[in-house]
């Protein structure tokens, strides 16, 4: 059992948001619960999509927060909400591959031993076919050591995580708080 945590403000497009949340409701292995933070209040198309999307999915939680908080602060507050260990992350403007959640389940089932799961992330303009580039990260724990001495060796928006190891750490859920 698993949840996903996303937050969406006032500026991020409807579309992209619709994409996103379908990207979610596709999956090969579905979530149990997707927790949404609306951080602070938004525009009126994108509630109407997050009315659309409750009505189809009973699994969509809503986290309203007064006023804009940020994506860390939003996401942490999130994160209070989530009712599972294990946590996906994703933007509300990415788009997931149909089978990412049945994989990185299934990697915590073969190692218990991890917190965290990451993955690359193919980043596209216009059409989702249109790929500009892909950011791979080491796999290898002595290459995620090194690299991460310099840089971030997650993907925040594809990372799949124990929630109780995230907030032993501190609750920095966007890893660069």
């Amino acid at each position: 059992m698993f949840s996903v945590l996303l937050s969406v403000y006032r500026k991020e497009q409807p579309a992209y948001l619709q994409q996103s949340l379908d990207s979610i409701f596709t999956q090969t292995l579905m979530p149990d619960e997707v927790v949404l933070v609306k951080d602070g209040p938004l525009i009126e198309e994108l509630d109407e999509v997050i009315e659309d999307y409750c009505r189809k999915y009973p699994i969509l939680k809503i986290v309203p927060l007064v006023q804009n908080q940020g994506l860390g602060k939003a996401l942490n507050e999130g994160l209070k909400h989530c009712s599972y260990d294990l946590v996906a992350r994703m933007d509300t403007d990415d788009i997931a591959k149909p089978n990412r959640f049945e994989k990185q389940v299934k990697v915590f089932e073969e190692h218990p031993e991890l917190d965290v799961v990451g993955a690359w992330i193919e980043e596209f303009e216009g059409e989702v076919k249109n790929i500009t580039s892909i950011r791979k990260l080491p796999e290898s724990s002595i290459a995620i050591r090194k690299y991460a001495k310099l840089r971030n060796p997650i993907n925040h928006p594809v990372v799949m995580f124990r929630k109780d190891a995230v907030i032993a750490a501190g609750s920095c859920l966007i890893f660069y708080c």
